[in-house]
């Protein structure tokens, strides 16, 4: 054989090997850009069981399928392997949706396949389900006293058993238990709003027999939880700082070892759980906290309240824009 033949046939056979490389590669690309994921129902609500589908994946490879929360935390949903067709379809009952707090806002799933590295999202839009309106027959009155609501109840069945639950200015619904009614079928219940977000709340009385609902609204106002009390005092280091560094937050005057909730109070008015911490011996804490590119700038109210003391501290806080560095 002639040193052209076999160059000829060389060059022939790594020219079909390459044209079968590159349909290899195109179909890659376009059976990768096909992958896809869904969420069903988009609009879920509590107790609600959720499908994911996934399809374009690897036929056999490992899914790994993960939430992002309305508040950026991330937390781990399911692993699984892709069937013969590259997809799967994964029905669940999520936590979140199960829970007596259910933070409301966009939630978005993410499908990554471990050998593909295909990744894909789909996000749902959780809610709080309407609750039942309320009952003629039934009434439910609400009187501010310093921190506290009083509410008194009247038109329910003679020692009924009567189901509480609160909803919260972000919508999230927290369950406050049962209360029985007195002899006259009527009911009293307090709510202490010290340590609380402001906003609007509404509490909920249901008679579990004979289903009277009762629904009084009321408002949590920000004089009432941003104005300090006692001898307890908040500082923040530095002030003021701008986007992506650290507050150093120093609370005194607190009671040894006890429990302070600290929240913030931001420009528009809302209001976030930040985190607790336990005072020292001598009543001193000191944490540092991150703030972000997505916080929002302007001026903001730091409130840190001791759950055992009552006192009550509270520092103002400028944010300024980020460098982009």
């Amino acid at each position: 054989m002639s040193t052209y033949t076999t160059a000829r046939r060389l060059m022939i056979g790594g020219f079909t090997l390459s044209i079968a490389l590159l349909i290899s590669m195109w179909s890659w690309a376009s059976w990768a850009e096909s992958a896809s994921l869904t969420a069903n129902p988009t609009t879920p609500r509590q107790n609600d069981t959720v499908t994911l589908a996934g399809q374009g994946f690897m036929p056999g490879e490992t899914i790994a399928i993960w939430i992002t929360y309305p508040d950026y935390r991330v937390y781990g949903v399911a692993e699984f392997v892709a069937n013969a067709e590259g997809g799967f379809n994964y029905p669940y009952l999520p936590d979140f949706l199960g829970a007596t707090f259910t933070p409301t806002g966009r939630y978005v799933y993410t499908a990554h396949g471990k050998q593909s590295g295909r990744e894909v999202y789909a996000e749902i839009m959780v809610d709080v389900a309407p609750a039942p309106g309320p009952s003629v027959h039934v009434r439910l009155d609400v009187a501010a006293q310093a921190t506290r609501f009083a509410f008194t109840g009247s038109g329910y069945l003679v020692g009924e058993t009567v189901a509480l639950w609160m909803r919260y200015p972000d919508n999230s619904i927290v369950d406050l238990g049962q209360i029985k009614t007195d002899a006259n079928g009527k009911l009293a219940y307090t709510f202490e709003a010290a340590g609380k977000p402001v906003g609007r709340y509404a509490l909920t009385a249901r008679g579990l027999q004979s289903l009277g609902n009762g629904i009084a609204e009321f408002d949590v106002t920000t004089i009432d939880l941003t104005v300090a009390n006692g001898e307890a005092t908040l500082k923040i280091n530095p002030g003021p700082a701008s986007q992506r560094s650290y507050a150093v937050f120093i609370g005194t005057g607190f009671i040894p070892n006890e429990i302070v909730t600290i929240w913030v109070t931001l420009p528009d008015y809302s209001t976030r759980w930040i985190g607790d911490v336990t005072t020292d011996a001598n009543g001193f804490f000191n944490a540092s906290l991150y703030l972000s590119e997505q916080e929002p700038v302007g001026q903001r109210s730091y409130t840190a309240y001791g759950n055992t003391s009552g006192l009550r501290a509270v520092a103002t806080y400028t944010l300024q824009p980020g460098t982009g560095q």
